[in-house]
């Protein structure tokens, strides 16, 4: 209820008002009504407009000038003029009761007066405007922290990154987005303005506390909390598709957000957007892990590429102490190269004097024109190529030095070298260690790369790689053996044990060990025929294979050239180094088929199979003949040596399975190996090395007759092969 200056209430229209009237001689009798004529107390009142109230006989108490009246008015009364009170008492007359009192007024004082007012918009159109009002409240409330949380550094970097629905909602709201502090006044005073309006309109629906409890809870649920748990996920989407009603408020609200917008930016300055630091956008990267696509390699790298200014060249390189190097010196011979290989670096620091005195950089690749056996000077081979070196202060950070390796120019590996000031002489330069390319990519993707050549898996801890397979140490090579009469240079002898373990089959892995087979060269079993100038016709010494003959011998060519004559038609030709014969007087079984029940390991068979092939004297006889033609070096393995050397590479196999292996294996295998027939008539200091039939062993004597005599009751099949041969002349 509201008043008016003179103080007269107003009621509104089609409202029931419960009155507390104050007066005498009342009783459960007297009624009221309003009329719009003023009069005088006592005056018959005329023209009543309202229907006749009763008073509320509850609120009649003995002795108190006070009751209540529940006062119903009509919604067809008129709001610009004033009413006035009139009453009368209904109690019937006992002589005619269809006789009734006239209405009596109760005066025109301003206390007994009320005016009555109607609501401006009907109740229907009421609700509607609330309702628009709270969906627009909860808009407002939802582009702001939808919108204003995308600044426009994240929309850009939507605009350039998203999903094609992400780029088209983005361009639509940039330009608006760009206007941060006019486009946050615009939605702050549509807001306020739209919950103001639902507020009041609920207020005059009802009362003051209904109005209050009500417009609160509707505003914060449906206006705030609701909208805002929706933006905040989905709130490019929904500010893209309502745009259009977001330039409107702009518009609308344009006279007074916008000159609060430019107090603000004058007072605040332009708004920049997110961002972040180095830390930052590092933390940001490997706390969002889980909800973006990136794996944890790619973390690794773009947390690798932010911390690569921070990290300087000490942190990472290897100790100049730790670094395989050469004096400036040194020979090339086969040792140094052995060694260089061994160390699987393609670049080879040269120092002068002192290790922290680097003077020049030997390649892998300046190696290849160069003969270990010329014994070339190191200082040399560094003058002629003239490789520079690349120096670096240990303080220098990681991406200038990742910088300066991309380009090349200096190469791809830099020395660290540091002022020495300590001591009572000048400062001087002191090289304290070396960094690689590999090192910096290796921080930049934070994680080791292991190449085939990588002994430890960090220069820092130093720890081994399991995996890591041994390379072959080509400096055994290099050893001069005191069973040998006849020695070969490392490389020669290098290229005979490749040749042999790749090639020929009788001494691959899966027969011969490449421990045993090492072994084996390091035998008596090199050979060397001299032909003389004056000789006219071939002499007996130059034979190596004669046709028909029985031989139990591999042969292969290292230096030279021979004649071969193949079959009865006495084809010749000539053949020259790694050129083998008499594979099958090693391979084949000359007297026994092995039975299927023979254990042992696949390839290499048994000890017990082994042992009984040694017994067989067999022999192999070539349907070919080999002599010399020039002077030969030659390798010749006997039968009784090859499965010598087989049974020393099935007892290393049994010993690999067991956990007990010592040094009593490499005893009796040292046993093995030189426990075979020897051939103690090699001519010492002549020009020509050669065997006469007079000095064959006796094991080509073998009576193979009276062997098969003996064992006709066994199992075992004798083989012997004596045509086809020249098929396995040459690999």
């Amino acid at each position: 209820m509201d008043a008016d200056d003179n103080g007269v209430p107003s009621l509104l229209a089609g409202s029931v008002n419960l009155l507390r009237l104050f007066g005498t001689d009342w009783g459960n009798d007297t009624y009221f009504v309003l009329t719009h004529k003023p009069g005088r107390s006592g005056e018959v009142c005329e023209f009543p407009v309202t229907e006749k109230q009763q008073i509320d006989q509850e609120s009649l108490v003995e002795g108190m000038n006070t009751a209540l009246l529940k006062l119903e008015l009509s919604e067809k009364l008129d709001t610009d003029i004033p009413y006035y009170f009139c009453a009368r008492n209904e109690m019937q007359n006992k002589s005619d009761p269809s006789t009734k009192d006239p209405w009596a007024h109760m005066g025109s004082e301003t206390y007994l007066t009320l005016k009555v007012y109607k609501k401006f918009v009907p109740v229907w159109f009421a609700v509607i405007v609330m309702t628009v009002c709270l969906f627009f409240s909860s808009l407002f409330s939802g582009l702001n922290l939808g919108l204003m949380s995308l600044d426009r550094t994240d929309l850009k970097i939507i605009c350039n990154t998203g999903t094609a629905k992400e780029r088209q909602y983005a361009k639509t709201i940039l330009p608006v987005r760009a206007h941060g502090n006019y486009l946050l006044c615009s939605i702050l005073l549509g807001n306020v303005m739209v919950n103001s309006t639902f507020t009041i309109i609920m207020d005059d629906l009802t009362s003051g506390l209904i109005a209050v409890v009500g417009s609160t809870l509707a505003i914060v649920i449906f206006g705030e909390i609701t909208p805002q748990a929706i933006c905040s996920r989905h709130g490019l989407a929904i500010g893209a598709n309502t745009i259009m009603i977001t330039k409107f408020v702009m518009v609308f609200t344009w006279p007074l957000a916008y000159p609060i917008s430019k107090c603000l930016d004058w007072c605040l300055g332009e708004e920049i957007g997110a961002v972040y630091t180095r830390e930052r956008l590092k933390e940001l990267v490997k706390l969002t892990t889980e909800f973006n696509d990136l794996q944890k390699d790619e973390v690794n790298i773009i947390s690798g590429a932010l911390e690569l200014s921070q990290k300087i060249v000490r942190d990472v390189m290897t100790k100049i102490e730790d670094v395989f190097m050469l004096s400036i010196d040194a020979v090339l011979d086969f040792e140094t190269v052995s060694e260089i290989m061994k160390s699987g670096f393609s670049r080879i620091p040269v120092y002068e004097g002192t290790r922290s005195n680097v003077v020049s950089m030997l390649y892998i690749k300046d190696l290849a024109l160069v003969d270990p056996d010329d014994n070339t000077p190191l200082k040399t081979v560094c003058q002629f190529y003239q490789n520079t070196c690349y120096f670096v202060f240990e303080d220098t950070t990681l991406d200038i030095l990742f910088k300066q390796f991309k380009e090349g120019i200096k190469g791809h590996m830099a020395f660290v070298q540091r002022v020495n000031s300590e001591g009572e002489g000048d400062p001087f330069y002191e090289t304290v260690g070396l960094i690689t390319l590999e090192d910096v990519i290796e921080e930049l993707i934070q994680a080791e790369i292991n190449d085939e050549t990588d002994v430890y898996t960090d220069n820092k801890s130093k720890r081994r790689r399991k995996d890591r397979k041994m390379k072959t140490d080509f400096t055994v090579f290099a050893e001069k053996s005191e069973n040998q009469r006849i020695h070969i240079s490392p490389q020669l002898m290098l290229a005979t044990y490749q040749f042999l373990s790749t090639s020929v089959d009788a001494f691959k892995p899966e027969n011969i060990t490449e421990t045993v087979l090492r072994r084996l060269l390091r035998q008596d079993i090199f050979y060397q025929i001299k032909i003389k100038k004056k000789e006219v016709r071939p002499e007996a010494y130059t034979v190596i294979y004669e046709q028909g003959k029985p031989v139990d011998f591999f042969v292969l060519i290292l230096e030279g050239r021979v004649e071969v004559t193949v079959g009865r038609e006495n084809l010749v030709f000539e053949s020259g180094p790694f050129t083998h014969f008499g594979t099958q007087a090693l391979m084949q079984n000359m007297g026994v088929a092995e039975s299927p029940s023979a254990g042992g390991q696949q390839g290499l068979g048994s000890l017990q199979s082994v042992n009984l092939d040694s017994k067989i004297r067999s022999t192999f006889v070539p349907d070919y003949g080999v002599r010399a033609v020039t002077e030969v070096f030659y390798l010749k393995v006997k039968r009784s040596l090859y499965l010598a050397a087989k049974r020393a590479s099935l007892m290393e196999l049994s010993r690999k399975e067991e956990s007990n292996a010592g040094d009593a294996f490499d005893e009796e295998v040292e046993k093995l190996m030189n426990t075979f027939g020897t051939d103690d008539n090699r001519s010492q200091g002549s020009p020509e090395i050669t065997r006469t039939s007079s000095q064959r062993s006796p094991e080509r004597n073998f009576d193979w007759a009276k062997y098969r005599k003996n064992r006709r009751s066994s199992s075992i099949v004798m083989v012997r092969k004596l045509n086809g041969s020249t098929r396995e002349l040459f690999i």
